[in-house]
C-alpha cells in the first residue's frame, strides 16, 4: 500500500498542477515535477507524473480536426520526442540525480526568463524540416532526464507561428508522446514501482478536479494577472531546486 502521507501530498499538489493546467493551459509537469522533487526526489517525481500527463492531455491531443495534419507536420519532431525519452532516463539510474535536479531547476528558470522577457521566436515554414528532428532529439532527451516536456517543445511550437487552435492540439500531441516515451522508458529500466503507479493514478482525479477548477476560473479572471503570480512562484520554485541540488553537490565533492 503506499504511504497515506505521500498519497496525500501528492493528490495536493497534483490538485495545484491541474488548476494551473486549466487556468492557463500549460505547467503541469513543471508544477508537479518540481514540487514532488522536493519531497520524494526526481526519480520517483516523474513517475507519478505519468498517469495524470496521459489523461489530461489525451483529449488535448485528438480534439479538433487538425491531428492528421498537424502530425504530417511534425512528426520528425514527434516521434524523436518520443524515442528519446529513453536514453534520457537513462541518466535517472547512472548519474547523480542531484545534477538532474540541477537541470530541472535551470529548465524552470529558463522558462519563466523567457516568459517574463516576452521573448519570441520564430521559426520560417522552410526551416521546419531541418528543425525538427533536432528539437525532437534535445526535448526527447531533457524530457526523459528531467520529467519536464515543456522545454525547448513548447518554445519550438509556439515560434512556428501555428494558429491558436492548432497549437493547443499541437502541445497535445507533444505531451501524450512523451508521457508514452517516458512510461515505456521508465518501465524498460526498472524506474517503476507499483506503489508509485498506484499513487499516480490517484492523483488522476485531483488532477482533471484542478483542471476543471482552473478553466471556470479562467472564465472570471485577468488571465494576465494570474501568469505574473504563476510565474513568480514557478521562479522561486525553480531558485529553491537549483540552490538545494547546488548545495548538496557542493556538500559531496566538499573535504
Amino acid at each position: 500500500m503506499p504511504d497515506p502521507s505521500i498519497l496525500i501530498v501528492a493528490c495536493l499538489v497534483f490538485l495545484l498542477a491541474g488548476f494551473v493546467k486549466g487556468f492557463v493551459g500549460f505547467g503541469l509537469p513543471l508544477i508537479a515535477v518540481g514540487l514532488m522533487t522536493t519531497i520524494i526526489g526526481l526519480q520517483s517525481a516523474i513517475a507519478l507524473l505519468l498517469v495524470p500527463a496521459l489523461g489530461t492531455n489525451l483529449w488535448q491531443a485528438l480534439a479538433g480536426a487538425n491531428t492528421a495534419a498537424l502530425f504530417r507536420r511534425f512528426w520528425t519532431f514527434f516521434i524523436p520526442t518520443m524515442l528519446l525519452t529513453w536514453p534520457g532516463t537513462l541518466a535517472l539510474s547512472r548519474v547523480n540525480t542531484d545534477y538532474l535536479t540541477g537541470l530541472l531547476g535551470s529548465l524552470v528558470l529558463v522558462y519563466v526568463i523567457l516568459s517574463l522577457a516576452h521573448v519570441k521566436f520564430e521559426v520560417p515554414r522552410h526551416l521546419e524540416p531541418g528543425l525538427n528532428p533536432v528539437m525532437g532529439i534535445t526535448s526527447g532527451l531533457l524530457a526523459g532526464m528531467t520529467g519536464a516536456f515543456t522545454m525547448p517543445g513548447v518554445v519550438y511550437l509556439q515560434s512556428t507561428q501555428l494558429p491558436r487552435d492548432q497549437l493547443v492540439q499541437a502541445l497535445g500531441m507533444l505531451f501524450i508522446l512523451s508521457a508514452v516515451g517516458l512510461g515505456f522508458s521508465m518501465g524498460s529500466q526498472d524506474l517503476l514501482s507499483r506503489e508509485l503507479i498506484l499513487i499516480s493514478a490517484s492523483a488522476l482525479l485531483p488532477t482533471f478536479a484542478g483542471m476543471m477548477f482552473g478553466t471556470r476560473l479562467r472564465k472570471r479572471t485577468s488571465e494576465a494577472r494570474f501568469r505574473q503570480f504563476f510565474l513568480l512562484a514557478l521562479g522561486l520554485l525553480g531558485l529553491y531546486i537549483t540552490a538545494r541540488s547546488g548545495f548538496a553537490i557542493i556538500s559531496q565533492t566538499g573535504p
